[in-house]
């Protein structure tokens, strides 16, 4: 992604926006069965992305599931989703285009190559289809884009106080590791943890 650009110039509601775009990623990648764990977070602009939430699989992966690559659909989604329930859908940016970009050649892989589609069916289809196959295609790609993006609305939607709290988070941090971002979302299990170190500090 290139080098950190500290010295970057980004306005505080840019800033926002890219905080809120971050935290939709990592929330929906919580959040979702089959999402890789989070790394870290970050809204340090780094090559040409004002923002970035890094997954790194738990081993390594020689095959992987249908529920896996839905998952990813829906981590893409996230930011676009985040961005549109916090500011308004007149105030969506492009900043989700790469985004968009993914999941949608993702979404081209499943149907067309890995035969992951009811209605194209367990077909692997040639560079060039016809025109009614071509079709289908897109009917179906569009279709898995649609629903994964109903399905993380209705999960940001649900999860909206952490979704501001990671937000806020990483506008004073700007850079939240994995077990950072847990302690941001799970306060009540922090304030057990220090009770726990207090008692094991008084014995």
């Amino acid at each position: 992604m290139g080098t950190e650009r500290k010295s970057m110039f980004i306005s505080e509601e840019s800033k926002k926006l890219t905080a809120y775009h971050e935290s939709g990623h990592a929330i929906v990648a919580l959040n979702t069965d089959g999402a890789h764990p989070i790394h870290k977070a970050t809204i340090v602009p780094r090559g040409s992305a004002l923002g970035m939430v890094t997954q790194l699989p738990s081993q390594d992966e020689t095959s992987i599931s249908k529920k896996q690559l839905l998952a990813r659909l829906d981590v893409c989604m996230g930011g676009r989703v985040a961005e549109e329930l916090i500011f308004g859908e007149e105030s969506i940016t492009t900043g989700a285009s790469n985004d968009l970009h993914t999941a949608t050649e993702l979404a081209h892989y499943m149907v067309s190559t890995c035969g992951m589609s009811d209605a194209i069916g367990p077909v692997y289809v040639k560079e060039r289809p016809g025109s009614e196959m071509q079709s289908r295609i897109d009917a179906e790609v569009v279709k898995l884009l649609r629903e994964a993006y109903d399905r993380v609305k209705q999960l940001l939607k649900k999860h909206e106080n952490a979704l501001h709290a990671l937000a806020n988070a990483l506008l004073e941090c700007e850079t939240l590791s994995a077990d950072e971002i847990k302690r941001v979302l799970n306060p009540y299990k922090e304030v057990q943890i220090s009770e726990q170190q207090e008692e094991l500090a008084l014995t």
